[in-house]
C-alpha cells in the first residue's frame, strides 16, 4: 500500500516538472502570485495608517492595490501623504468620520493628488484633499466618477491654469463620460481681486469637459482663480454635453478672462471659422443655483455665459455679481446673465429659456444678448429688483435688459413684481 502511494506521489512530481518546463497551451490562463499583504482581490479593504502589518493596508494606494474591482475601500482618519492613482472600478470612502477626517495631502507641487485612469464606476467619498499643484482630482479619458460629500483646497496653488475637479473626455471616438460632483466642498485659496488683477492663478472650480453627461448638484465653491464652474466643449468644436447644474453655491468667484462664475462655451481662443464650424450639441440646465460677488471683485463680468447648447437657466438667484467697476471681455459685456458670444458672428445662436430668477443687483445689466443671438429666447417671469420690471430694452427701474445691434429682443413680459427664485412657481 504504502509502496502504491510513493509511486503515485513520484508520478505525480513528475508531471509538475514537465508542466513547469513548458509555455501553457493558454497563457492567459496564468495566474501570478501576489505577495501583498493579505492577498487581493478582496470585496472590501480596510486602510489604517497605524496597521501593523496583519492584512490591513496602511496608504490608500495599498488599498487599491488589495480590493477587487467593484469592491470598497474603507479608509480610516488620518493625514495620508500620497499621490493616488486609482486604476479599477471601486468605491472610496473615509469611515469612522466622528474620530477625524480622512486628509489626502500628498507632498510638493503635484500634477493630480487623486487621477482616475479607468472607465469603471468609481466613487470618492467623504474625503478632504488637500494638495499643491495643478489638480486635486483629475481624469483625462472616459470615465464613470462620482464624487461625492468631498473636500477639494488648493493650498499655496502655483501660478498657472488649474483645478480643483477636472474631467476631460476630448478624444472624439473614445466614447462618453459620467461625471457627478454633489454636496461638496471646494475651495480655491485665491486672494480677493480687485479692479487690477492680482497675480494669483486662474484656478476654476470644476472644469467638464467634451462628450460628458454630469449632474453638479448642491456644491459649495469659493475663492477660484477662473469660473467656478467651466463647461467647455471639444477641442475640434464638435460632440455632446448634457449637464445639469443645480443648487449650487458660487461666491468669489475670480475669473482672470474677467467672463463668469458659470462659462459654458469653448476653451479660450477656440473659435470657429468657416471650415471648422462650431457643431457641438446638448443641454445645459443651471437650475436653482445662488451666485453671489461678495467682494464686489471688478474681474468678475456675469455670474452665467452661456455660449453653446440649449437647456433652462431658471429659479437662480444672482445677486450683486456685476459691480459698476466691470469691464467688457472678449467673450462677453458686463451682464448678470449674457447669453451668446460678443463679436463672434460664427457662433450660432443659443435657445435656453431664462425665466423665474432672480436678477437683482447688477450694475450694468441683468441680462445680455449678443450680436450672434438673432432668436428671441423667453426671458419671462423673472424678478429684475424692482415691482416695475427691467430697465434698459424695458421701461421699468430694475436690472437692465442690454442688446448688442442684431440681437433679437428677448421676451421678457410677464415679469415677477417680487422676488420668485426660490418658490415653486411656474408662471408669474
Amino acid at each position: 500500500m504504502n509502496a502504491t502511494i510513493a509511486i503515485a506521489g513520484t508520478a505525480w512530481l513528475a508531471v509538475l516538472t514537465m508542466t513547469g518546463c513548458r509555455e501553457p497551451s493558454d497563457p492567459a490562463r496564468i495566474v501570478r502570485p501576489n505577495f501583498e499583504a493579505g492577498g487581493a482581490g478582496r470585496p472590501a479593504v480596510l486602510v489604517n495608517p497605524n496597521a501593523n502589518d496583519n492584512g490591513t493596508a496602511k496608504t490608500i494606494q495599498e488599498g487599491i492595490g488589495m480590493v477587487a474591482a467593484g469592491g470598497s475601500v474603507m479608509v480610516l482618519p488620518g493625514t495620508y501623504v500620497e499621490q493616488i492613482v486609482i486604476d479599477k472600478g471601486l468605491t472610496l470612502e473615509a469611515v469612522g468620520g466622528e474620530s477625524g477626517p480622512v486628509i489626502v495631502a500628498p507632498s510638493g507641487t503635484v500634477d493630480a493628488a487623486i487621477q482616475v485612469v479607468t472607465p469603471d464606476p468609481v466613487t470618492i467619498r467623504g474625503l478632504d484633499v488637500r494638495y499643491t499643484g495643478t489638480r486635486g482630482i483629475f481624469a483625462n479619458r472616459v470615465v464613470d466618477v462620482t464624487i461625492d460629500g468631498a473636500s477639494i483646497v488648493a493650498v499655496n496653488p502655483p501660478l498657472g491654469i488649474s483645478a480643483l475637479v477636472s474631467m476631460l473626455n476630448d478624444a472624439p471616438t473614445a466614447g462618453r463620460s459620467s461625471v457627478v460632483v454633489r454636496e461638496s466642498f471646494l475651495d480655491g485659496s485665491v486672494p480677493a481681486a480687485n479692479s487690477a488683477a492680482p497675480p494669483f492663478p486662474q484656478l476654476f472650480g470644476i472644469t467638464i469637459a467634451g462628450d460628458v453627461d454630469a449632474q453638479l448638484v448642491g456644491n459649495v465653491i469659493r475663492r477660484t482663480g477662473g469660473a467656478c464652474i467651466f463647461l467647455r466643449t471639444r477641442n475640434d468644436l464638435a460632440g455632446e454635453m448634457n449637464v445639469d447644474i443645480t443648487n449650487n453655491d458660487l461666491d468669489q468667484c475670480y475669473p482672470l478672462g474677467r467672463v463668469a462664475a458659470i462659462l459654458v462655451g469653448p476653451g479660450a481662443g477656440n473659435l470657429p471659422t468657416p471650415d471648422r464650424p462650431l457643431t457641438a450639441t446638448g443641454v445645459v440646465n443651471i437650475v436653482g443655483n445662488t451666485i453671489r460677488n461678495s467682494a464686489q471683485a471688478c474681474v468678475t463680468s456675469s455670474a452665467i455665459a452661456y455660449e453653446v447648447y440649449t437647456g433652462r437657466i431658471e429659479h437662480n438667484r444672482i445677486l450683486n455679481v456685476v459691480p459698476a467697476c466691470a469691464t467688457p471681455t472678449l467673450r462677453n459685456f458686463p451682464s448678470a446673465i449674457s447669453v451668446g458670444r460678443h463679436l463672434q458672428p460664427l457662433f450660432p445662436p443659443v435657445t435656453p429659456t431664462v425665466r423665474l430668477n432672480d436678477i437683482v443687483g447688477n450694475a450694468q445689466a441683468g441680462l445680455g444678448i449678443a450680436a450672434n443671438q438673432t432668436l428671441a429666447i423667453d426671458a419671462s417671469c423673472n424678478w429684475w429688483g424692482s415691482a416695475d420690471g427691467p430697465s434698459g430694452a424695458g421701461s421699468g427701474t430694475g436690472d437692465a435688459i442690454v442688446i448688442e445691434a442684431g440681437g433679437a429682443t428677448p421676451t421678457f413680459s410677464p415679469f415677477a413684481t417680487a422676488p420668485i427664485a426660490e418658490t415653486s412657481a411656474t408662471g408669474c
